[in-house]
C-alpha cells in the first residue's frame, strides 16, 4: 500500500527566520518558495526527499516536546559533519555515537525551533 514518504513537512510560527537557519547553518538550498495565504513556505530537495518548511497558524513558539519526532540526514562522516556544523553555530543535543544495534554513527542536533534533526552514516 504504502510506496515511500514524499516529504518531510515542518511547521513554524516563523517559517522565513527557520527556512533561513536551513540554508544558512545546513547550507540547503531552496528549490521552491510559495507565499500564499493558504500555503506558505520554502521547500528544499534533499537527495530523494522533500523537506518543507512552513507557514501553521496553530503552531507557537519553539518545539516544547523536542522528543516526539525527529529526521535523519544521510552523510558520510558523522564526524566531520559534526565538526563543519559546530563552525557554523549549530547546537548539538548529542556528540557523534555508534549506534547500539547496527554498524552506523549518529549524531543528534537541535534546528531553531527546537526540532531534532539527526546526522547519521559512517564514523
Amino acid at each position: 500500500m504504502f510506496k515511500n514518504i514524499s516529504a518531510i513537512l515542518v511547521w513554524s510560527e516563523n517559517y522565513r527566520k527557520l527556512a533561513d537557519w536551513y540554508q544558512e547553518k545546513l547550507q540547503l538550498v531552496p528549490v521552491e518558495e510559495i507565499n500564499h495565504p493558504k500555503d506558505t513556505g520554502v521547500g528544499f530537495q534533499v537527495g530523494n526527499v522533500y523537506l518543507w518548511i512552513g507557514q501553521h497558524d496553530k503552531v507557537k513558539g519553539k518545539n516544547k516536546d523536542i522528543h516526539r519526532h525527529m529526521f535523519n540526514f544521510v552523510v558520510d562522516s558523522v564526524t566531520e559533519s559534526y565538526e563543519e556544523l559546530k563552525k557554523r553555530g549549530v547546537k548539538f543535543l548529542a556528540k557523534p555515537f555508534k549506534a547500539p544495534t547496527f554498524d552506523k554513527y549518529f549524531a543528534t542536533f537541535y534546528d531553531l525551533d527546537n526540532n531534532l534533526v539527526q546526522l547519521i552514516g559512517g564514523k
